[in-house]
């Protein structure tokens, strides 16, 4: 098999940080039995405020088209590398619609000055402006996305938090819902098959 540069580069940094890692996982990578696979991790919510909000927690269930995370973690063997992440927008007037709206609408200004924040157990992943991962404009779904310099990873079976901290005062318009589309593009781990 013919593996892209991302697969090979993604099974170097792993086996580099695999320390972190379950139990588990690093021993199915000591014993080669880890393979990678495509996956987006997506999160849609609907938000409201400001100051703090979190878009994970301990019960969210995993429901696809809605969440891909395992309540507010990845289950033990899953561990994710990546290097793209975009946050899609959407309003509406009604709640309620996480999974039915579309995410083309440019963030209003209060989003767009609030940070993105995704964090593991204490260890900061990734923080970033909204501004710079609500891309609306391109032709393709790439497009969406925000290149990352280097590769962050999240471990397997533990607690994952992704948050929009506002600035000091700043709240979005109570007068229409919003929503949010968490978009995190990479690699995902899972044993091999024996086929």
């Amino acid at each position: 098999m013919n593996n892209k540069q991302f697969f090979v580069i993604a099974i170097g940094f792993l086996i580099a940080i695999k320390g972190r890692l379950s139990k588990q996982l690093q021993s199915d990578l000591e014993l080669n039995n880890v393979a990678l696979n495509d996956q987006v991790l997506e999160l849609k919510k609907e938000i409201s405020g400001g100051q703090t909000l979190d878009l994970l927690d301990a019960t969210d269930d995993r429901i696809d088209g809605i969440n891909s995370f395992d309540k507010n973690r990845l289950k033990t063997g899953r561990a994710f590398v990546f290097d793209e992440i975009a946050i899609g927008y959407a309003t509406n007037a009604n709640s309620g619609l996480a999974g039915s709206v579309d995410y083309v609408t440019d963030a209003p200004k209060e989003l767009k000055n609030a940070i993105f924040i995704l964090e593991q157990e204490g260890r900061e992943v990734l923080r970033m402006p909204v501004k710079d991962l609500n891309n609306k404009d391109g032709f393709k779904i790439s497009d969406a996305y925000k290149e990352l310099r280097t590769l962050h990873y999240l471990a397997d079976d533990r607690e994952v938090t992704a948050k929009i901290k506002f600035p000091p005062g700043v709240t979005l318009d109570a007068g229409v819902k919003h929503y949010v589309y968490l978009r995190i593009n990479g690699v995902q781990t899972t044993k091999k098959s024996d086929a």
